[in-house]
């Protein structure tokens, strides 16, 4: 049975840089990287009560390594914005052009958030990842930077 999750954007908007990029060079990572997908659910696994056992953890994330997921992605357009950035040296007082670059998914009002959705189709979890991953999903407030919201669910 095929892995699924589905990712709302509640924001509309999706943050967060290539691996490899500087923030400032103006490039988004579009569609998230499977790598980063992976590294939310770990973090999202910190939330938790009681700590996962181990075996289960790695047994989910590796299924999910094994295969590169397949994407449904939702209409998005990249812009950004641009600002400056107030530094302080001491009692110097300075600025520097900061590039805040994202997607934005078009939504008309009273619409829905959209969607992304992430599929393993050859991977099979056993009934103890389907639990954990299961947990693990609501758990995900964000996915990219802090202000990329999300609403994540499986299947």
């Amino acid at each position: 049975m095929a892995v699924v999750l589905t990712v709302e954007f509640l924001a509309g908007r999706y943050h967060a840089c290539p691996w490899d990029r500087f923030v400032n060079e103006g490039a988004v990572e579009w569609p998230p990287s499977p790598w980063r997908l992976l590294r939310a659910l770990v973090a999202a696994s910190y939330k938790l009560p009681e700590p996962p056992p181990r075996e289960v953890l790695l047994g989910l994330l590796e299924a999910l390594a094994e295969d590169l997921p397949r994407y449904a992605l939702p209409p998005v357009t990249e812009a950004h914005n641009r600002h400056y950035m107030p530094i302080r040296a001491g009692k110097k007082m300075g600025s520097t052009k900061v590039f805040d670059s994202f997607v934005a998914m078009s939504r008309p009002p009273g619409a829905p958030p959209q969607e992304l959705v992430v599929a393993w189709p050859e991977v099979t979890l056993s009934g103890a990842q389907e639990a954990l991953l299961e947990q693990l999903c609501p758990l995900l407030g964000y996915l990219g930077r802090a202000e990329s919201w999300v609403r994540v669910r499986p299947g």
